[in-house]
């Protein structure tokens, strides 16, 4: 009788908590390097959306102590559709203490059908 109740609330959990959706980005330790232009590194990541309910996403860059850094890149703020991938390019000063390269579902004003829950997925620098 136990481990039937546990067998069918192990169940029961599994099934109400949904799938789990969130964006990918790769490399999970991307590498900064030298640039074309003097005292600026570079460095390439790969976004993946996985997330039905949100097109749009924000690049950000931060330090260890999670402060921003000062960067560029094509877009900050992007559409991705779903399934789609992309590629971001991003420039940092050399002088820069960059730690982590991070995207965040960015979710619409005023939808109701759309998610409540944003997504932060980082890559640490190597």
């Amino acid at each position: 009788m136990y481990s039937a109740l546990k067998r069918f609330l192990l169940f029961f959990l599994l099934v109400a908590s949904g799938p789990a959706m969130a964006h990918e980005l790769i490399p999970t330790y991307p590498k900064l390097e030298q640039s074309y232009v003097p005292n600026v590194y570079q460095t390439k990541v790969k976004m993946w959306n996985g997330r039905i309910d949100v097109e749009y996403y924000k690049v950000e860059v931060t330090d260890s102590e999670w402060n921003p850094v000062p960067f560029i890149t094509n877009e900050q703020i992007f559409r991705l559709e779903y399934m789609e991938r992309r590629d971001i390019e991003i420039f940092v000063p050399s002088s820069s203490k960059v730690t982590y390269i991070c995207t965040r579902s960015m979710l619409e004003k005023g939808n109701p059908q759309k998610s409540v829950i944003s997504s932060k997925v980082c890559s640490k620098i190597k």
